[in-house]
């Protein structure tokens, strides 16, 4: 009979070794295919073609990460003023940018280059360093507060499901999020996300009506207290908040996010730490889950721990993941998961993977099940506002078992039309043991401010 001491001993031995000898990076919920993409933006933190100051590394708050553009340090949620300005600048194909706010001939030497952009081969061009910092020129960021004490923001997903057999469709809210932000102080930030969780089975309301269901419905998810802007562009956050592991999508439907459990539900209660100067970071976090009586809580009851380290370059990205959760305290699997990643910047193509182990312990004469989970995905920009993707999950959730894998393959397209404005069409085809199971049509409409 084997204990799941000495298994979870032996395995958190082998796991840390494993992430030590690979190079780790931080999730998010938010784009992270954004993050990849943030070498060709660089007027998203810099005032360019305004010319900006390129300070010492350990005073460089700029990443090719989720916490350049969320208050969260793992994304998602409220954005940053940089976020904001990726958001407008950016993405829409049509909409104000504000950029058309700014006079260039007041800051612009003469020949000023108009567009810097990096590519992983030829390195970076059509950059030139100057001395102006971007807080400097309030009006490069149009109607965005450069340096807000407050702020707010939301997301609304809606969504539309139609399978390709005889079940049914159904239209439902899959994400209704406010976030609200206070900074009392120059390196103090209060933070809280709150909404309601979306159902396909029942959506807001469902059978009973709105106002008998919006107990059952509001969730809490994120309610942190963070201190930052510490040279090294480090930081400390002590809260409720998102455990941090691989690429959080935002499609939590993936099989790296969902059956790997750390989809839009799986916050934590702990404290965090991180490290992210260009281009070496580290991050570690402890934490509980499993608080009854929280809203949205609906994690088992257990401990745990994430600790990540890694290296985000300009083109390329590679990372890996180590998570460790004893659910003793409810007499439930513990479990340690292990991970590596990658990113691509191939401008216009980007590339992002990730592969994960899973081992969930058990007590008694019961195996322990070993697990996997893969992602792959491409995204071509085809024009601005405009992206076609092609993704493949894969999992094999007990590796002891035959033919109980799962395939799916993905074809879709992302618009952008205006600001705040975004649309996602996907055709997903689903095989398990190569045998077709299902086939089905997704489209998101996504608001945000």
């Amino acid at each position: 009979m084997k204990t799941r001491g000495t298994s979870i001993g032996r395995w958190a031995v082998a796991l840390a070794a494993l992430a030590a000898g690979v190079v780790v990076a931080q999730g998010a919920e938010a784009t992270p295919i954004y993050a990849i993409q943030a070498a060709n933006a660089c007027d998203t933190c810099h005032i360019e073609p305004l010319g900006w100051a390129n300070p010492e590394q350990s005073e460089r708050f700029c990443t090719m990460d989720c916490n350049g553009c969320h208050v969260s340090p793992t994304g998602g949620g409220l954005r940053t003023p940089s976020g904001q300005f990726y958001g407008k600048e950016v993405l829409p194909m049509w909409g104000q940018r504000p950029s058309s706010f700014a006079d260039p001939e007041k800051y612009l030497p003469k020949g000023f280059p108009k567009k810097g952009r990096y590519s992983l081969f030829e390195g970076f061009s059509g950059w030139w360093p100057g001395s102006t910092r971007m807080q400097d020129i309030p009006e490069r960021y149009g109607d965005i507060d450069p340096n807000p004490t407050f702020s707010w923001g939301t997301d609304y997903r809606g969504a539309a499901y139609v399978p390709l057999d005889d079940q049914d469709a159904a239209i439902f809210p899959m994400q209704a999020d406010l976030y609200l932000m206070g900074r009392p102080m120059p390196n103090l930030v209060l933070y809280s996300s709150a909404g309601l969780k979306g159902s396909r089975n029942r959506g807001l309301g469902g059978s009973q009506g709105f106002l008998d269901d919006v107990g059952d419905l509001l969730a809490v998810r994120e309610l942190f207290v963070k201190v930052d802007r510490i040279p090294g562009n480090a930081y400390v956050r002590a809260g409720r908040f998102a455990p941090p592991f691989g690429w959080r999508l935002p499609d939590h439907t993936s099989f790296i996010r969902r059956d790997l459990g750390f989809d839009q539900n799986r916050q934590v209660f702990g404290v965090e730490g991180g490290y992210n100067p260009n281009y070496l970071f580290s991050n570690a976090a402890v934490f509980y889950q499993g608080l009854d009586g929280w809203p949205g809580d609906t994690g088992d009851e257990g401990v745990g721990a994430s600790a990540i380290a890694g290296w985000r370059d300009l083109g390329w990205q590679v990372f890996g993941n180590l998570h460790l959760l004893d659910r003793s305290l409810k007499d439930a699997r513990d479990e340690v998961a292990a991970g590596v990643g990658w990113g691509l910047n191939l401008y216009p193509l980007a590339v992002l993977g990730e592969l994960d182990l899973r081992r969930q312990f058990l007590d008694g004469d019961l195996d322990d099940v070993d697990a996997i989970f893969a992602y792959h995905e491409l995204n071509v920009l085809v024009t601005r506002g405009l992206t076609a993707m092609l993704k493949y999950d894969y999992q094999d959730p007990n590796l002891t078992l035959k033919d109980d894998h799962i395939d799916r393959y993905t074809l879709g397209v992302q618009f952008e039309p205006y600001t705040y404005l975004q649309a996602m069409l996907q055709a997903r085809l689903n095989f398990k043991a190569k045998e077709s199971v299902n086939q089905e049509i997704l489209f998101i409409l996504h608001f945000w401010l």
